[in-house]
């Protein structure tokens, strides 16, 4: 059985964006030591992924600047937030759990914004259940809506549905 070429340049992509992943936290978790070692584990973590039929969602690159910008932007507030917080002479929260109405079929956009919505200042995502996404809060008063509908936005726009999906 032959490959089509679309499917082929769908695993090389694969390959590649997981050897990049491993190969950046072979460097973190080596403090950048041991590479003929690692680079060996790298290969077969790499095949072992593959083998086991993982591959990449479709992404929309063009939208990945947006993301990048907005994200960033929001972690350094969350920073900001945090030391506000714990420099303050009382403690201002109100914590408390809320939920989200998730817009985006896409299970890509869905998993990745309940992994990094803790990254945002203030919230933590602990389940989805369907269409909603139950998420802990460190103040209800703020206006969390507002950067989980925009980070989902980012996502959805980032993951697309493929049309196979639908």
């Amino acid at each position: 059985m032959v490959a089509r070429p679309a499917s082929r340049i769908q695993h090389l992509s694969t390959a590649t964006v997981l050897t990049v992943i491993y190969a950046g936290l072979w460097l973190l978790l080596s403090n950048n030591q041991g590479w003929g070692f690692g680079v060996v584990f790298i290969a077969l973590a790499v095949l072992c992924a593959l083998s086991a039929g993982l591959s990449l969602p479709r992404v929309a690159w063009r939208f990945l600047p947006g993301f990048l910008a907005f994200f960033g932007g929001r972690m350094v507030l969350g920073g900001i937030d945090v030391a506000r917080r714990t420099l303050g002479r009382r403690t201002d929260v109100k914590p408390g759990w809320v939920q989200h109405k998730l817009s985006t079929s896409s299970d890509s956009a869905r998993l990745l914004l309940s992994a990094i919505c803790g990254l945002l200042p203030g919230t933590l995502a602990a389940r989805i259940d369907g269409d909603i996404m139950q998420v802990h809060t460190l103040d209800t008063r703020r206006d969390w809506q507002s950067d989980l509908t925009s980070l989902e936005s980012y996502l959805a726009r980032l993951f697309p549905v493929s049309k196979e999906a639908s």
